[in-house]
């Protein structure tokens, strides 16, 4: 077969044809190869590799697999050309039969990286390259199949403050006192201090106290700390906690996570208003914060956390600055 056999163009018109002056090198050719990667595909040769060895012995197991791997672009060619035939090379002379599902086998490998490139600064892309061609183009070598992606994490949108003043009504307005008391109660410190769920069934009254005019609230496992509340619910949680005394602010005498469930199942939201969350909650006061200027070391630590992610799909909620104040903050002026 005839190099002008091999590569072939698509019908004219045909879908795979690009637009513009450049349409004759971008032609789609048989499977996904462009014209100009088809042909740079069948006049590879490495410089490195004497003629003869090329011809006779690498080149009828590269050239398909190049073909195979359908590079995206001349860059991506290039890296496959390169590190197929340095594998290729090397299980030439350790023996190992240039046969796809043997060369491109895990093991092989894994064996080719850490013994032929151990001085070469890229084994780690070659590496990379290798193991994705291995996964896609063998049958039969034990590849693992690639983890399925894991899906976005939502993070819970803050309460606005028209929200915040509904759920103040609503909280009011429950049928007992206990229900009251258990609501007020994650309200206060999901929005003052930013705990949810996890942290706010298991804290006791005890654990919240004033020290240098800052109330502060002890929080536990997973990431135990002190959390300073916002001043405009200091006050209020403050009484709650001396009443509560040795007793969980949220009342009842367990902390399983059924505890938060039910409290957050009973509440009895006015009509049109919004749910109460504890992960809005804690939202809210990120964003508080975030608004206030105060700094991301300090507030990650406050938070009981190092994923700083979860801030970044938060600032969007964040109102932007006067344009000359933000200019005296970046200037170090504030």
């Amino acid at each position: 077969m005839t190099k002008k056999d091999q590569v072939k163009r698509s019908p004219a018109g045909s879908s795979g044809r690009a637009i513009g002056p450049a349409a004759a090198r971008l032609v789609l050719v048989g499977e996904g190869l462009t014209e100009e990667i088809a042909r740079r595909i069948e006049a590879y040769a490495p410089r490195d590799i004497p003629g003869p060895v090329w011809t006779k012995t690498l080149r009828p197991f590269v050239i398909p697999i190049l073909r195979a791997s359908k590079p995206v672009g001349l860059a991506a060619m290039e890296r496959n050309a390169r590190v197929v035939t340095l594998i290729a090379a090397w299980c030439v002379k350790q023996g190992i039969p240039l046969d796809i599902e043997q060369v491109l086998d895990p093991d092989t490998v894994e064996r080719f990286c850490s013994k032929a490139l151990k001085k070469t600064p890229s084994r780690g892309s070659y590496r990379a390259t290798l193991r994705r061609l291995g996964r896609e183009l063998t049958t039969k070598a034990p590849w693992e199949p690639r983890p399925e992606p894991m899906p976005a994490r939502k993070v819970a949108p803050p309460y606005s403050a028209k929200d915040k003043r509904a759920l103040r009504d609503d909280v009011a307005r429950q049928s007992t006192p206990h229900r009251r008391r258990a609501t007020i109660t994650l309200f206060l410190l999901g929005a003052g201090a930013g705990l949810d769920g996890r942290w706010a069934r298991k804290v006791r009254g005890t654990d919240v106290r004033r020290v240098d005019g800052v109330v502060l609230v002890r929080v536990g496992a997973p990431r135990p700390r002190e959390v300073p509340v916002l001043k405009e619910y200091e006050e209020e949680l403050l009484a709650l906690a001396a009443e509560a005394g040795d007793g969980y602010l949220v009342g009842g005498h367990t902390t399983h996570r059924n505890r938060t469930n039910e409290i957050v199942a009973r509440f009895e939201d006015g009509h049109h208003h919004p749910k109460l969350e504890p992960k809005r909650l804690r939202s809210t006061w990120i964003v508080t914060h975030l608004t206030l200027g105060t700094r991301l070391p300090e507030l990650l630590a406050a938070a009981g956390t190092s994923r700083i992610e979860t801030f970044d799909d938060l600032l969007r909620y964040v109102p932007a600055m006067d344009r000359r104040a933000a200019w005296r903050m970046l200037k170090g002026s504030l």
